[in-house]
């Protein structure tokens, strides 16, 4: 048996399949009650696939447009778009690669950075609201919960 069989074998099926369910009943409650997808487009005139570009930036500095399409698992020729958008915005720009001529980077501006310091205070606030129906512990729990997401998303 390769390690492969042996490794999924020792996934047990009742957890694989709980995993799956919960990522369908999660999506939609991350989409419209978590992170408000659809009014972040509405209340700051940037549509959310934008805001994460931005925040991949703010986060890396960097990027380059090949980058971008690879960690969002978009084909390159539909984030280009998406930059050009971003650029006509006056939120980003593009330079040339010093140490690769052939490379163009995407870099954040200040413009950027604050149209994502104002969509993250609007979160922030949003948060903060949740206190009226959940608990100081759910708070805990939630945030551990979120932290363990990042750390296990980060292996795949």
């Amino acid at each position: 048996m390769d390690i492969t069989n042996e490794r999924n074998n020792a996934i047990d099926a009742e957890v694989v399949a709980s995993i799956s369910d919960k990522l369908f009943q999660v999506m939609p409650l991350l989409r419209k009650r978590m992170l408000r997808v659809d009014g972040v487009q509405s209340e700051y005139g940037i549509p959310f696939s934008h805001v994460q570009v931005l925040a991949m930036l703010e986060n890396s500095g960097s990027m380059s447009v090949s980058e971008i399409s690879r960690r969002f698992g978009i084909a390159k020729p539909n984030i280009t778009p998406l930059v050009d958008r971003l650029i006509s915005a006056g939120f980003v720009e593009r330079v040339r690669n010093k140490a690769d001529r052939r490379v163009v980077d995407v870099y954040i501006l200040d413009s950027g950075r604050q149209k994502l310091k104002e969509i993250q205070q609007a979160l922030h606030e949003q948060v903060i609201s949740w206190s009226d129906t959940i608990s100081s512990q759910d708070f805990v729990e939630l945030s551990d919960a979120l932290s363990t997401i990042i750390r296990i998303m980060g292996e795949i």
